[in-house]
């Protein structure tokens, strides 16, 4: 079968609509096959075989007509396309080729009639693009990795008290988009990474899936920008001991770089850039800001940084996902 099939003749061309119409004015003797035929745009011996099979008690028109049927039915899909969404919000998203298998398996335990690959146990590549056009609420992702605990970290009770300090923080200093910054840390890996894209709902902003803990070397980077846009120049962070030059050719004017050993953000790294933020965003007694970030051990088990917020009127708000265990997953210096 080929990949997009194009109609060659005019066969078929009439709607189910028409020919059941066609079959109830034969049916009731209103008109024979031949003006039923000609007042309904239908074909005559079409219209004469459809009606001897419901003659004979068999079912006529059950289906659109035209070769090349759906295996499921549309409910069967619908079944299908929520299990596809309920998985993928569970971090645990079907891959293309693990769907095509599914439906094999769907389709033999519901003895319908197919012609998928019995060798490979396997739907072919048509049956996906053909149920994927009929469901275009679907779309094929690359998903980002997201760790277990980040999943579990992520709730209703942590997300209402977030917000609510997040409220009572604004009511307090009136923060202009200009004074709300957010920062966050980024792994670069050394070596290519590829992820197989899975099925989701499609309009979905970000798309997850669980994940074993990364491998090879990484650079990290520390981001920050405003409500109002504004970019702070980012710190890259290298796995090596010693700093050279050349590694920030062609970096952004202003960009600043460390190195350890493992190239992860530390406390000591964090505070090299936090005293960068306070020189960046302004921030003084009567021009307070609002930091928010995770709650990563660099930010909220470091006592320095938190003085020097306290000192310079840096609110830092954390959210707790990433917070270790025994620590305050929110930390609000004033």
């Amino acid at each position: 079968m080929v990949r997009t099939y194009k109609k060659k003749s005019s066969r078929g061309s009439w709607s189910v609509e028409s020919m059941k119409h066609a079959i109830d004015a034969v049916l009731s003797k209103l008109a024979g096959y031949r003006k039923a035929a000609q007042l309904h745009g239908v074909p005559q011996t079409t219209l004469e075989r459809h009606i001897a099979k419901i003659r004979k008690g068999e079912v006529s028109l059950n289906s659109a007509p035209g070769n090349f049927k759906p295996v499921f039915s549309k409910q069967e899909e619908e079944e299908l396309v929520r299990y596809l969404k309920d998985m993928e919000k569970r971090l645990f998203g079907l891959t293309t080729v693990v769907l095509r298998k599914l439906a094999y398996q769907l389709a033999e335990k519901n003895r319908k009639t197919h012609k998928f690959n019995h060798v490979k146990k396997i739907a072919g590549i048509d049956w996906l693009k053909g149920f994927m056009k009929r469901h275009p609420d679907l779309s094929i992702r690359k998903p980002e990795a997201t760790s277990a605990a980040r999943a579990m970290g992520f709730n209703k009770v942590a997300v209402n008290k977030f917000y609510s300090l997040l409220g009572k923080v604004y009511d307090k200093y009136n923060f202009t988009p200009d004074r709300i910054y957010n920062c966050d840390e980024t792994g670069i890996s050394c070596a290519s990474k590829t992820r197989s894209k899975i099925i989701a709902e499609k309009g979905r902003k970000q798309v997850g899936s669980l994940s074993s803990a990364e491998r090879g070397q990484t650079i990290t980077v520390e981001i920050c920008f405003n409500a109002a846009g504004t970019y702070m120049t980012p710190m890259l962070i290298f796995p090596r001991q010693r700093m050279k030059r050349e590694l920030l050719d062609r970096a952004p004017p202003g960009t600043t770089a460390e190195c350890n050993a493992r190239g992860w953000m530390t406390t000591e790294s964090f505070m090299s850039w936090f005293q960068r933020f306070v020189n960046f965003s302004g921030a003084s007694i009567t021009n307070p800001v609002l930091l928010l970030l995770d709650g990563h051990v660099t930010h909220t088990q470091n006592i320095e940084v938190i003085e020097n917020a306290g000192k310079n009127v840096v609110v830092m708000l954390c959210f707790p996902p990433t917070a270790p265990t025994g620590s305050n997953p929110w930390m609000l210096a004033s």
